[in-house]
């Protein structure tokens, strides 16, 4: 991962809070597609493709354990160098 983004108040609580580990998030950031999600910020998610890249540079076992938050549609709100937040959508954003 590139570049280290720092998590706001509100994003520390709700990585805790949802159990999306700060690692977690860093992870969708860098191997997953994005959408702008308004106001400058972006939205973060992974979808096929990014698990396909993910285990290609990362393994079997990172992919394995990130496969979960996948599954449970975790994404990550940016705003500059920030995560916003993190949470889990009711739907995927990518397929």
């Amino acid at each position: 991962m590139e570049k280290a983004y720092r998590l706001t108040r509100h994003a520390r609580e709700r990585s805790t809070a949802r159990d999306i580990p700060p690692l977690i998030a860093e992870t969708i950031i860098a191997f997953g597609q994005s959408r702008d999600a308004g106001d400058g910020t972006r939205k973060y998610a992974l979808s096929k493709e990014s698990m396909r890249e993910l285990r290609r540079v990362a393994g079997r076992a990172m992919t394995n354990a990130i496969a979960p938050y996948r599954n449970r549609n975790a994404y990550v709100l940016v705003s500059g160098e920030s995560i916003v937040t993190v949470a889990f959508a009711s739907r995927p954003l990518f397929h």
